[in-house]
């Protein structure tokens, strides 16, 4: 299957998608369901990101895809080396309202959404602290659940205590406020 030129376009600066864009695409997506919002999350530069990808949104492309290996939106947002964590917020939240699957595991390499996040280690716990107070809003999040990588969340923090203090202490408020899932 062949890409559409606006697939390569998502990578570059919003300007440059829309001129290669037609509303119609915004659902597409590659035979291993790959889609085109996935693609632009993977934006380098956070501010295009946020734009192309709320512009998706709005032209119906659908959050809560998966590809074939189970990786969603939020695996690919959250695993971003550059983010703008006050403006990427909002798109977190909508991507959740929008049925992007908080819990969902990808498997080894990834694990769940929170877990992909908590691995950047590029990014210090206060640095992340929009992103936790989006995810930690959810009472659906599960952070007690082993994922394929073989521990929960909050088991993942807890060998990561030197650098997810804070993230330990939220799993554990958020367990105590909604119980284990």
């Amino acid at each position: 299957m062949a890409h559409p030129r606006v697939y390569f376009s998502a990578l570059k600066s919003e300007a440059e998608f829309l001129a290669d864009y037609d509303p119609s695409l915004a659902t597409w997506a590659d035979q291993d369901g790959s889609t085109l919002l996935m693609r632009a999350l993977r934006n380098g530069d956070p501010a295009s990101r946020v734009a192309i990808v709320t512009r998706l949104l709005d032209d119906g492309a659908d959050a809560s895809a998966a590809t074939a290996s189970h990786v969603n939106a939020l695996h690919v947002l959250l695993s971003a080396t550059a983010h703008d964590f006050s403006a990427e917020a909002p798109l977190l939240a909508r991507l959740l309202d929008e049925g992007a699957d908080i819990n969902a595991d990808s498997g080894s390499r990834w694990g769940t959404p929170l877990q992909t996040l908590s691995r950047t280690f590029k990014f210090s716990d206060e640095a992340l602290a929009p992103f936790y107070d989006v995810l930690f809003a959810r009472p659906d999040l599960d952070v007690t659940t082993a994922s394929s990588v073989g521990r929960s969340v909050t088991e993942s923090a807890q060998a990561a205590i030197r650098r997810r203090a804070d993230l330990l202490a939220r799993c554990h408020a958020h367990t105590n406020q909604h119980g284990p899932h």
